[in-house]
């Protein structure tokens, strides 16, 4: 296990830091029984507690050394400085390294933390009096609030929810054995339970190229258990590749770019083709020849020339080889010849209810008192996760009295995906709090799919908006996501529904938003596009992937390092 920045190539001493209070026994017993049950299975596991260690020798320097926090909370934790103070740090640390942090409620509710109340709350504010000055108080106040608020919103467990502290110690045990190596969901609702159906059918095919085909309709979770697949089995692997939402890739930078990319994770060198997709082809045959393989293509469509022959590849990959295919059209599937088709089909009842109370409430069933509108706003959503998790997520912390202006959008409306999941995902983004938030998701839309995050707050920056608080409220409300490489991605049905806003707003305002330029022999092309975030500001984007940042005052345009073919003003 290497450490958490790029430049270093030290091991890690801990796989797993566990944070809690000493004050009360009965963290403490249960505590001990996670430590030895995680030492058992190989892991090494760092109790951080106040005796631990020094104070000065327990902030940054432990945290680096380790891959997981588990931070147990009882309802003596807001009694102690010492753990919310380094709680903040947790947090830090997870928002700078991307690091999994995974919370356990023991004899305490998950919304008592979040939200600092009851018994819990009262604590938190007596500790927040002890300890901070006057002058201090509102400020160390709202960052360990900030601290409290971000780890309960994360996937964990509620004590309550076990029949015994040793199911849950297990239940805890195999979550961190099979963390993730990509991004896969914060809340994994039957998720589980079709990986191992996939895993048994690979198991089956291990002396041979095994391909597998997952369909389903757009929004079902076909890449989310792509990558869980992926998670699961990677490490049994030394050549690997998992090319993610292939039919926009295609679209925009061309088969070529995808061949290359595949070459280049499976050989572990920057490969370059100079000529055609025939020539990526044969390269790919050749140089992937006899060896044993997991390829992840995902959202594959009819249109567009697939990577390679895949029918006559089994006769070029090595015995074991895994190819997972995802799309939305089963007669591909078909057309491909491949060995092993799973349908992921829509949830039922029960799974809608608890993934759509994840997004809504942080918990895995509904508060009590909005049970009944819990029910009636998932019976809308047709068990399609995608629309269970953009309402959830819209309807976080919202009162009644907007649930119901929700509830009345949806209303009378024919019961058909058809029809209901193109509303559901226009009043998920008409729910976004400030127009500034409107504006970065069209943005995105348009612009940044595929972009690094670091390259759009710079480019954003140069513009003169400040995209920090825009980004992480889209990304809280599922529409848009962090994919490889910290690179922004967008669902193709949002980024369709993006698309027709634009249109509408370009319709309305004819002429204003976007210009096309063709040279004299057609061989290029540029449109220019205003900001929506930053009037101010045009992008000039060479078709298809050159990008170009100008302004109305016609700034003269300077490198910024995110592909060779883009600029910034």
């Amino acid at each position: 296990m290497e450490l958490a920045t790029s430049s270093s190539k030290r091991q890690r001493k801990y796989d797993v830091l566990i944070n809690f209070s000493e004050i009360e026994d009965i963290g403490k017993k249960f505590v001990s029984h996670l430590d030895s049950a995680l030492s058992a299975n190989g892991l090494t596991t760092f109790l951080h507690h106040q005796n631990a260690v020094q104070p000065k020798d327990i902030q940054q320097p432990i945290l680096h050394l380790c891959r997981v926090a588990i931070v147990v909370f009882t309802k003596t934790y807001s009694e102690s400085a010492w753990c919310l103070h380094q709680l903040q740090q947790i947090i830090d640390w997870h928002e700078t390294y991307s690091r999994h942090v995974l919370p356990v409620y023991y004899e305490i509710q998950p919304s008592d933390v979040r939200l600092q109340k009851g018994d819990f709350g009262k604590a938190f504010k007596a500790t927040a009096h002890q300890t901070f000055s006057e002058q201090q108080l509102e400020h160390g106040m709202s960052r360990w609030s900030h601290a409290l608020t971000k780890v309960a919103n994360f996937f964990g467990w509620d004590e309550s929810n076990h029949r015994s502290d040793a199911e849950l110690v297990d239940t805890i045990v195999k979550s961190v054995l099979n963390l993730p190596v990509l991004s896969v969901t914060n809340f994994p609702v039957r998720l589980q339970s079709h990986v191992q159906d996939v895993i048994g059918t690979i198991k089956n095919k291990s002396m041979e190229v095994c391909r597998i085909g997952i369909c389903g309709m757009e929004g079902s979770g076909k890449t989310t258990l792509a990558k869980a697949i992926y998670n699961q089995i990677h490490g049994t692997f030394t050549e690997k590749s998992f090319i993610e939402d292939i039919s926009e890739v295609n679209r925009t930078r061309g088969c070529i770019y995808l061949q290359e990319q595949l070459l280049s994770d499976v050989l572990k060198i920057k490969v370059k083709i100079d000529h055609s997709v025939e020539m990526g082809t044969g390269m790919i045959q050749q140089r992937l020849h006899g060896k044993r393989m997991l390829i992840v293509l995902d959202d594959m469509i009819n249109e567009y020339y697939p990577l390679f022959d895949l029918r006559k590849c089994c006769a070029w990959f090595g015995k074991g080889t895994v190819i997972i295919i995802t799309t939305k059209d089963e007669e591909l599937l078909r057309k491909h010849q491949i060995d092993s088709i799973f349908r992921i089909n829509l949830m039922n009842a029960n799974e809608s209810l608890e993934l759509f109370s994840w997004h809504a409430f942080r918990e895995a069933k509904p508060n009590e008192e909005y049970s009944d509108l819990a029910k009636t706003v998932v019976t809308y959503c047709g068990g399609l996760p995608l629309a269970l998790e953009l309402i959830g997520a819209c309807l976080f912390e919202r009162t009644k009295e907007e649930w119901n202006t929700v509830l009345l959008r949806l209303d009378n409306k024919i019961y058909s995906l058809m029809y209901i999941v193109p509303l559901i995902l226009k009043i998920s983004f008409d729910s976004l709090p400030n127009k500034i938030e409107k504006d970065l998701f069209l943005d995105a839309c348009c612009f940044f799919v595929g972009k690094g995050r670091a390259y759009v707050k710079k480019m954003l920056n140069g513009c003169g908006v400040d995209p920090n608080s825009g980004i992480r409220v889209l990304i809280e409300r599922n529409l848009i996501k962090v994919r490889k490489n910290n690179k922004f991605g967008i669902h193709p049905l949002l980024r369709d529904m993006g698309s027709g806003i634009i249109r509408e707003i370009s319709g309305k305002e004819h002429g204003k938003n976007s210009r096309m330029w063709y040279d004299s022999d057609a061989e290029y092309a540029l449109s220019e596009n205003t900001l929506f975030s930053s009037q101010r500001a045009k992008v000039i984007q060479g078709l298809p992937e050159k990008l170009f940042l100008t302004n109305t005052d016609g700034l003269k345009p300077c490198p910024l390092k995110e592909t060779n073919t883009s600029r910034i003003c």
